[in-house]
C-alpha cells in the first residue's frame, strides 16, 4: 500500500486562483479585447512636407519630418500665442519645405520654404519657428522695413513658450553670430522689456488692420 500523497497547504486555493485568471483571459480574448497600443502622435494644424533637394539630404529631411511630427504642435501653439495670429486664418497650413545646404528661407505661397540640412537639433527647432514666424507676420510686417526688426518683437517669447528661457537666449546668440542684420535687430528688440515688445507689436498689428 503506497503512502498517501501530501499536498502543500493552500495549493488547492492557488490552483483555483490561477484557473480564474486563465478563464478571465480567455473570456477577454473571445470578446475581442484589443491590445494596448502607444498613444498616437498629435497632428499639428500646420502640415510641413519635407523634401530633400538631392538624395544626400534625405536623412536630414527625415530628421526634420520626425521633429515636426513630435514637436510641430508645440511650435505652432507658441508662435500663434506670441504673435496673436493663426495660420488657419491666413490659409497657410500646408507648406512645402526643401531641405538643402544653404541659407534658410521662409518661402511664400509660390516658393517653398528652405531649411539648412546641417543645423544641430536645437537650431532646427529655432530656425523652423523663425521661418514660420515670417509667414505668420505676412500682411502685418511694415513695408519697406527689414522684417526681422518686427519679427523679433515676439519671436523670443515664442521660443521661450516652446522650449524655455535658456533655449531662447542660446538661439539668439546663435543668430547674432551670423552677423548682418541679426545682431542689431536682436539688440533693438531685447533692449525693450517683454511688455514693451508686446505693446509695440500690438500697435503695429492695429495699424495694419
Amino acid at each position: 500500500m503506497s503512502a498517501p500523497r501530501l499536498r502543500a497547504p493552500g495549493s488547492g486555493r492557488l490552483r483555483c486562483r490561477l484557473l480564474s485568471v486563465v478563464v478571465a483571459l480567455l473570456a477577454s480574448a473571445c470578446h475581442g479585447a484589443a491590445p494596448r497600443t502607444a498613444e498616437p502622435a498629435v497632428v499639428s494644424p500646420v502640415r510641413l512636407h519635407f523634401e530633400p533637394e538631392s538624395p544626400r539630404f534625405a536623412e536630414a529631411a527625415r530628421a526634420y519630418d520626425s521633429l515636426w511630427v513630435h514637436e510641430g504642435t508645440r511650435m505652432v501653439a507658441a508662435l500663434e500665442a506670441a504673435a496673436k495670429r493663426r495660420f488657419s486664418a491666413l490659409g497657410d497650413t500646408s507648406i512645402r519645405v526643401i531641405v538643402f545646404e544653404g541659407v534658410s528661407y521662409s518661402g511664400d505661397r509660390v516658393s517653398p520654404m528652405r531649411m539648412r540640412a546641417s543645423y544641430p537639433l536645437d537650431t532646427r527647432r529655432s530656425a523652423l519657428m523663425h521661418e514660420l514666424g515670417h509667414r505668420l507676420g505676412v500682411g502685418v510686417f511694415p513695408p519697406n522695413e527689414n522684417e526681422h526688426i518686427t519679427l523679433f518683437l515676439w519671436l523670443f517669447e515664442a521660443w521661450e513658450r516652446a522650449y524655455g528661457t535658456t533655449f531662447a537666449h542660446t538661439e539668439v546668440a546663435v543668430e547674432k553670430r551670423r552677423g548682418g542684420i541679426y545682431p542689431g535687430a536682436w539688440d533693438a528688440a531685447l533692449a525693450l522689456s517683454p511688455a514693451a515688445r508686446a505693446a509695440r507689436w500690438d500697435s503695429i498689428r492695429a495699424a495694419r488692420r
